[in-house]
C-alpha cells in the first residue's frame, strides 16, 4: 500500500459516523466522498487533546495548590526521582512534563555567564513543547506528501476552481427544474434574444413543413395575421404545442419537446404577428386582439416584431 491509500485509510477511519455501505469505491472516491467529515473529525480530535491538555493543566495548578494527595491517591504515583519524595503525582507530572530543575539544585545546571548579578542557567527545553514541535513536524511532512508529491488533495486554488464548477452545475441543475415546470398555467413571453433564436431553429425544424419557413402558412394556417382559430395569446399558443389538435393533423409536441422548448418555440411564434411573409395563406379563425399588459409585454412583443420583419426582409 502506498502512502496515499495508507494516508485515506487512516484519515477515513477517523472520521465518526461513516459508512462502508459503498463497497465499490476506491479510496480516492471515498475521501472525496467524505472529505468534509475527515477535516471535522481531525478538529474534533486536536479540540480533544487541546481540552485533555488544558484540564491536566488545570489539575496540575490544583495539585500544586493543595500541596499533597491523600493516602488513596499515593498509590497511584509514579516511580520517584532522586529529590521527589514526598512530592505529589500531579506536582512530578508537572515537573515531568517542563523538565524543571528545583531551586534546590539550580547549582547543577548553573552557567558562567552572568550580567547584572544575574546568571543564565542551563535548562532544557520542555518535553511538551518539544512534543509539539515533533507533530508539526510529521504534520509538515504528511502535508508536503499529500499536497505537493502525490497531489493527492487539491491545492486552494484548484480546491476553490472545482467548487465554483460544481456550484454552477448544481445553479444549471436548479434552473433545468424551473424551466421543467412551465406549463399553459404559467408560461410567459420569453424575449431573450437566445430564446427567440432557439425557437426560430425549432419552429423551422419542427413546424415549418405545415405552416411555412416564416409562418405564411400551408397545410396549417397563416401565423402572422391576427386571425387565430385557437388563440392567439402566449398560454394558448403554448397549449396547442404542447397537445395538438389531433383533429386536424397537428400532433403534440409534449413527447418530443421540452416545456422550455415549448415556451421558446411559442415565444417566437407570438412574434410572427405583424410580419408580412410572401405569399400568405388567408386568414383563419377569429380575430384576437392583444392587450397590452401592466408589465410593457405588448411593447416588447413589438420590438420583437420589428427585429422578426428586419431579419425576414434582408433575406434570414
Amino acid at each position: 500500500m502506498n502512502f496515499r491509500k495508507l494516508f485515506t485509510t487512516l484519515m477515513v477511519l477517523a472520521s465518526p459516523g461513516l459508512t462502508f455501505a459503498q463497497e465499490g469505491q476506491d479510496l480516492n472516491s471515498l475521501y472525496a466522498t467524505y472529505q468534509l467529515e475527515i477535516v471535522v473529525a481531525v478538529a474534533a480530535i486536536v479540540s480533544i487533546l487541546a481540552l485533555i491538555a488544558l484540564v491536566t493543566a488545570l489539575y496540575a495548578m490544583k495539585a500544586m495548590a493543595r500541596g499533597r494527595m491523600s493516602a488513596e491517591e499515593e498509590s497511584s504515583m509514579i516511580s520517584v526521582k532522586p529529590g521527589e519524595e514526598g512530592v505529589t503525582f500531579w506536582r512530578r507530572f508537572w515537573n515531568r512534563m517542563n523538565d524543571s530543575v528545583p531551586v534546590s539544585n539550580e547549582e547543577t545546571i548553573m552557567t558562567d555567564h552572568a550580567y547584572d548579578g544575574i546568571r543564565e542557567l542551563d535548562n532544557s527545553l520542555p518535553p511538551w513543547w518539544l512534543y509539539g514541535f515533533y507533530i508539526t513536524i510529521i504534520f509538515g511532512v504528511l502535508y508536503v506528501l499529500n499536497y505537493h508529491v502525490f497531489k493527492y488533495s487539491p491545492l486552494q486554488e484548484e480546491a476553490y476552481n472545482m467548487e465554483m464548477e460544481e456550484a454552477e452545475a448544481q445553479v444549471t441543475a436548479y434552473l433545468a427544474t424551473l424551466d421543467n415546470l412551465i406549463d399553459e398555467t404559467s408560461v410567459t413571453f420569453s424575449e431573450e434574444e437566445s430564446d427567440l433564436i432557439t425557437g426560430k431553429e425549432l419552429f423551422i425544424a419542427k413546424c415549418s413543413a405545415c405552416h411555412g419557413q416564416n409562418g405564411e402558412g400551408g397545410v396549417g394556417p397563416n401565423l402572422t395575421d391576427k386571425y387565430w382559430l385557437h388563440g392567439g395569446d402566449i398560454k394558448s399558443i403554448f397549449k396547442t404545442i404542447k397537445y395538438g389538435i389531433p383533429s386536424k393533423g397537428m400532433i403534440a409536441w409534449e413527447a418530443q419537446l421540452v416545456p422550455k422548448e415549448m415556451q421558446q418555440v411559442a415565444s417566437y411564434i407570438y412574434t410572427l404577428e405583424g410580419t408580412e411573409p410572401a405569399n400568405p395563406k388567408e386568414p383563419q379563425g377569429d380575430l384576437f386582439e392583444r392587450e397590452e399588459t401592466s408589465d410593457g409585454e405588448t411593447d416588447a412583443v413589438a420590438e420583437a416584431e420589428a427585429e422578426e420583419g428586419q431579419l425576414l426582409e434582408a433575406g434570414m
